[in-house]
């Protein structure tokens, strides 16, 4: 097998994992149904990741480099708080779009109780909070205080990917067509909640309507 088709195999195990896991759940996915999915046989997954958990601990540090390469282009201290949160919003919406299932399987790996793991997502979670540092400063927060970076810390993230793991729910129950325009309209919603909660919804309808009085 040449150096390409090896790579090439090692690509197909990792997207045939992040879809199983995304679908099934970490738990319920064992090591032959990849390998059949990928189509290559069960040595070369230990030969690349030492095992299922070897896999799982390559997706998490591929969303996580991919997050803070995103959250990096976005953030601009040149800009005001607002204009960042605003930019932030747009470039995780995209990023998640573009990478839901990367994203389900990080994030539902958090909770698992998978020693092998613990201090990667230590590690990672504690750089993606650093990474936030930043804006919780523009707005005039506090990066120490735990509770708060327990709400707004993972806020972000947390509410976007709700949408993406209940999509296919929502696309029945609300008779909904998820194409640019939608996503367009839940960018500068996603905004609007995460600056100015709830309420920010009313005021900024009474200005839409202002502005059509005039």
């Amino acid at each position: 097998m040449t150096s390409k088709q090896k790579e090439e195999a090692r690509k197909r195990i990792l997207k045939a994992a992040t879809a199983l896991f995304a679908q099934k759940g970490y738990a319920a996915v064992g090591i032959r149904e990849i390998a059949n999915t990928a189509q290559v046989n069960i040595s070369m997954i230990s030969y690349y990741f030492q095992g299922k958990v070897g896999i799982l601990r390559s997706l998490i540090n591929e969303f996580h480099d991919l997050y803070s390469q995103v959250f990096s282009e976005a953030f601009d201290n040149d800009k005001s708080a607002e204009d960042n949160v605003r930019a932030i919003v747009r470039k995780m919406v995209d990023f998640i779009r573009n990478n839901t299932e990367l994203a389900m399987v990080s994030f539902n790996s958090i909770p698992l109780d998978i020693p092998e793991i613990m201090d990667l997502k230590i590690e990672r979670v504690t750089k993606t909070l650093a990474n936030v540092s930043g804006l919780f400063k523009r707005l005039n927060l506090d990066s120490q205080d735990p509770a708060l970076l327990s709400v707004i810390g993972t806020g972000l993230i947390s509410i976007i990917l709700s949408h993406f793991r209940l999509k296919n729910i929502q696309k029945i129950v609300y008779d909904a067509k998820f194409d640019d325009t939608f996503y367009e309209n839940y960018t500068k919603n996603v905004e609007t909640l995460f600056l100015y909660g709830i309420n920010g919804f009313s005021t900024q309808k009474e200005e839409e309507e202002s502005i059509d009085s005039n």
